[in-house]
């Protein structure tokens, strides 16, 4: 399977010289996080002893850097769009081991820079994120999902210390979501997401263990049986003085397999909410965030087959995985995944997170098997 990639420098599209100059690039891909891409550019010295190649226009802070993967026929993937934000050098008295190391992160950096004080007063939380959002010019467009109204009778008023992305995933933890930024379809173009996780496949192939068409070098799954949590929030109405419970129902979590990952309920852990959250948001959606976010007990880390995985892993989506046992085969949201590309090879590893068990076979499985046969 042919593997292309391309490189761009301050939305150009790089020279032959550039991409020659970079010897290796990794992209670490993490929810909730901002990704980070690695290059390594040679660097050495000349016959007066004096260093070159550390010092290129094209790797200076805060140069705008795109990376993307063709796998196949396929179209270009991008996985990383975003400024150059700290460089290095190892130097080395032996020749061909010195090599310049330069970080690039996701545009969301740009909104990581600036400590403030925001107060937005009347508007919901999806509407606060679509104005910060667009207080980036290199956030050229917007995924938001709507956000519930407060069911208080009180104003909803915000008021946070903090940067725009930390305060963009305060605002969206409380509802359920999840505040970031991916590279857009073109250079330059990156996209503010305020939404849910995904509960469904949107195309990618599934992830294959075992049989003729398997992908997977290895598939590491583990259950963490404390996680799953059934919280309780309390709020209290300043008019009447009356306290309001809300408890959040396992039944009614959204769920990424048939069945949730205990067999008791009497075993789930047991939280209750922050008193943080307030007027400002709907109680039942507070609780019903939280016991979603700790129901992701399953995680599950690997690594796909060189030249065989005919797709682009990235966080934020949903994959499904054959081969594993009746209980571990399913769906699996990515959480994390590391690209890792020189001149010879491209390498994906990744870690994936569920919140549900399979009930049996399904129609992956009955694939998988007449393949094997």
């Amino acid at each position: 399977m042919t593997i292309n990639y391309r490189l761009f420098f301050n939305n150009t599209p790089a020279t032959r010289e550039q991409i020659d100059r970079v010897e290796e690039i990794t992209v670490e891909q993490e929810i909730d996080m901002a990704w980070e891409a690695r290059m390594q550019v040679p660097i050495a010295t000349d016959d007066r002893g004096n260093w070159t190649g550390e010092d290129e226009d094209f790797l200076r802070e805060f140069t705008q850097v795109r990376v993307e993967i063709q796998v196949g026929d396929g179209v270009f993937v991008p996985l990383i769009d975003g400024p150059i934000v700290e460089d290095g050098d190892r130097m080395s008295s032996e020749p061909g081991q010195s090599m310049k190391t330069v970080v690039v992160q996701d545009d969301s950096v740009r909104l990581n820079q600036e400590d403030r004080i925001f107060r937005f007063d009347n508007l919901l939380d999806h509407e606060i994120a679509s104005q910060v959002f667009g207080e980036v010019e290199a956030i050229a467009s917007t995924e938001i999902e709507d956000t519930p109204a407060p069911s208080s009778s009180l104003s909803p008023v915000v008021v946070q210390r903090g940067t725009a992305m930390q305060f963009l995933r305060s605002l969206s933890r409380r509802q359920g979501m999840h505040a970031y930024v991916l590279p857009g379809t073109e250079p330059g173009q990156s996209i503010g997401c305020f939404k849910a996780f995904p509960t469904q496949p949107d195309g990618l192939p599934p992830l294959i263990l075992l049989g003729a068409e398997r992908n997977v070098a290895e598939f590491t799954p583990t259950n963490n049986a404390q996680r799953p949590a059934r919280v309780t929030g309390y709020t209290l109405n300043i008019a009447d003085k009356t306290v309001t419970q809300r408890t959040s129902d396992f039944g009614r979590l959204d769920l990424l397999g048939e069945e949730t990952t205990f067999a008791d309920e009497g075993n789930a852990a047991t939280q209750i909410l922050s008193p943080r959250y307030g007027d400002a948001v709907d109680l039942d959606q507070a609780v019903a965030a939280e016991a979603l976010r700790s129901s992701y007990s399953t995680e599950a880390t690997g690594r796909v087959l060189n030249d065989t995985y005919p797709a682009i892993l990235s966080p934020y989506r949903v994959v499904s995985v054959w081969g594993a046992n009746q209980r571990r085969s399913g769906n699996y949201l990515i959480r994390q995944v590391t690209h890792s590309l020189t001149r010879s090879y491209y390498s994906q590893t990744f870690t994936l997170q569920r919140n549900a068990r399979s009930s049996g076979s399904s129609a992956g499985l009955a694939n998988l098997a007449e393949s094997i046969i």
